[in-house]
């Protein structure tokens, strides 16, 4: 049985599909107008949820009486900063007439017959079921985080203990001796919705920026591959020079296809690159006074799964970078010996164009390779070693 060939649409169904996880259709798939009333009704209450968090939060901080400890210094600290990440990564996902001319324009660009899907290797840049899993178990982690106390609270009463009405946000205070149930009830629908609105912003913007760079990698793995291929000479010097001039187009409009996704992207990868830091430091700090408790369990594996959130993302942007450098070589490389003149002036253009490697850069100041993700790395560890000590 022949492989299926993926379309291009076929692409987009992971970050659409998690978008659709707190009601945002990012592309506006057609459909019927009930539910696109309903997906709308739910996105207005996730924000509304979020908002109504996010300033009882900032009462709390300004209020000053309930954070009296340290371990409530470090879950304000890491809420605040979570909260500055995943509206950061919201805000670029609101650019949506960009990101949906960056969308169509990759889709043209997209090969439409099955031989050049298959030269250009398409289901080898398809989301791998190991990477489908990460993303599920990145948003499960999260889940984790929100429903650990109500989990603790359940063994707390089977245990005989009593519930302990337990609740994953401080700023909330819910005291079952005065309060009814369903405030508690209340407090938990909100805290819930107003997760979902920060995990799936979080993820969701990260993962359509993945997808982009992956379709603009594919083509740039088409380029060497074509070169390589190819065998010019000096008897087909007009399909050669064709050839040349076709590579210099995709390779310049590539380079203007990765300027613009830096342009959406951009300012949300610098502020997320120093929030994910400072997240992963509190959260850290957090756990290690907490000790090994349910939740602390559960912020466990939210720091390795945002750790490689932000790995995914250095990795990709370090493979556009190797990429368009081994233009240059592929140039080099191929079998030119046999051309004609002008097609060897052809390649000199394309060979000047590859010294100047294109970046998945945050707003032109920070490249995003795998030389970031270790130095955001270190700096991590070195804030945790000296909260550590100034905490002991």
């Amino acid at each position: 049985m022949e492989p299926v060939h993926y379309n291009y649409e076929d692409f987009a169904w992971l970050p659409t599909a998690v978008f659709r996880i707190m009601g945002y259709d990012m592309l506006g798939s057609p459909k019927t107008r009930s539910r696109r009333i309903l997906m709308r009704l739910y996105r207005i209450l996730c924000l509304g949820c979020h908002g109504f968090c996010v300033g009882f939060m900032i009462f709390r901080i300004v209020e000053g009486k309930t954070i009296n400890n340290i371990s409530l210094i470090m879950r304000y600290s890491t809420l605040v900063t979570y909260v500055i990440n995943s509206d950061t990564k919201y805000a670029t996902a609101m650019q949506r007439s960009a990101i949906q001319s960056l969308d169509t324009k990759l889709a043209d660009l997209y090969p439409k017959t099955t031989l050049d899907k298959i030269y250009l290797r398409v289901n080898e840049h398809y989301w791998s079921k190991m990477f489908v899993y990460l993303v599920l178990f990145y948003i499960g982690s999260s889940i984790m985080v929100v429903i650990g106390p109500i989990i603790q609270s359940i063994i707390s009463y089977w245990t005989n203990s009593g519930f302990t009405y337990m609740h994953c946000y401080p700023y909330f205070i819910f005291d079952p001796e005065k309060d009814s149930v369903w405030i508690y009830v209340g407090i938990y629908a909100v805290e819930w919705l107003h997760s979902t609105q920060m995990v799936i912003s979080n993820v969701a913007a990260d993962l359509w920026l993945i997808y982009f760079q992956t379709q603009i990698n594919m083509h740039f793995r088409g380029i060497i591959r074509s070169l390589k291929d190819h065998k010019p000479s000096v008897d087909r010097e007009d399909q050669d020079r064709q050839f040349v001039a076709q590579i210099v187009e995709k390779h310049v409009y590539l380079v203007k296809l990765q300027n613009y996704l830096n342009g959406i992207f951009g300012g949300s990868l610098l502020l997320s690159l120093l929030t994910t830091a400072a997240v992963l430091c509190t959260v850290s700090v957090y756990t290690l006074i907490q000790g090994l408790t349910l939740e602390g369990v559960s912020y466990v594996i939210f720091i390795a799964t945002s750790t490689l959130q932000v790995f995914l993302v250095c990795y990709y942007g370090q493979e556009v970078f190797d990429l368009s450098s081994d233009i240059a070589h592929a140039v080099y490389n191929h079998d030119f010996h046999n051309a004609s003149i002008s097609y060897k002036k052809w390649l000199l253009i394309i060979i000047i164009r590859a010294q100047q490697p294109v970046e998945l850069s945050a707003m032109g100041y920070l490249p995003i390779s795998l030389d970031t993700f270790k130095q955001v790395m270190s700096v991590t560890y070195r804030v945790i070693t000296m909260l550590r000590q100034m905490i002991q």
